[in-house]
């Protein structure tokens, strides 16, 4: 007859080896569920590392992180060159769930801006406010920040009468020396580079 006897385990012991599976379980759950575990893209622009998920991916397969898009397409509304946003020559779309609604109005209201081939700006230099085309093409528009009123001709504060350009006393005479002339439709000053005299 064997001298040993089989050790029955006991409750307690049984309760924490229970505890101790549900803390291994709970512990997968956890990892699987971890940010960390998700896939991480670089931002092409910061290079910082970031949740995909949180990323904005453009045509040309790069991700851009909220923060450096949102830079980006406010650079673009302070800097010409850089409108519209663009990633490898191609366009970047514009996310309102991104960008936010205010900033989205804005760029819509520079593509106009930039469109317009005879840009008029508020008379008051203080404002400077870019004043888009009305249906009627009034010769004077009223500003909607300030109320200064522009003519569309001369961009001057608005007169009665025909347009008198007043330029600086330096500009007058050199524009004189280089015989410039005035644009028949902007009525800007321009330098002739090639071809005849003759403005069409």
């Amino acid at each position: 007859m064997s001298k040993y006897k089989k050790k029955k385990s006991s409750p307690s012991s049984l309760s924490i080896d229970i505890r101790k599976l549900g803390d291994s379980i709970e512990n997968a759950i956890n990892l699987t569920d971890s940010p960390e575990s998700e896939t991480r893209r670089e931002c092409v622009s910061c290079r910082d590392d970031q949740l995909q998920d949180d990323m904005i991916k453009t045509k040309c397969s790069h991700f851009y992180c909220k923060a450096c898009l949102v830079r980006l397409f406010q650079n673009a509304l302070r800097d010409e060159s850089l409108f519209p946003p663009r990633c490898c020559n191609k366009q970047i779309a514009a996310s309102e769930k991104v960008l936010g609604s205010a900033l989205i109005k804005k760029h819509l209201e520079k593509a106009i801006e930039l469109k317009d081939p005879d840009r008029t700006y508020c008379a008051d230099s203080k404002c400077a406010r870019y004043l888009p085309q009305t249906a009627k093409r009034d010769r004077v528009c009223k500003c909607v920040s300030c109320g200064v009123r522009t003519c569309r001709k001369c961009k001057n504060r608005a007169h009665p009468g025909p347009c008198v350009y007043k330029l600086d006393a330096l500009l007058e005479e050199l524009a004189n020396s280089k015989e410039w002339q005035r644009c028949s439709n902007c009525s800007r000053l321009i330098e002739l580079s090639t071809g005849c005299y003759h403005i069409t």
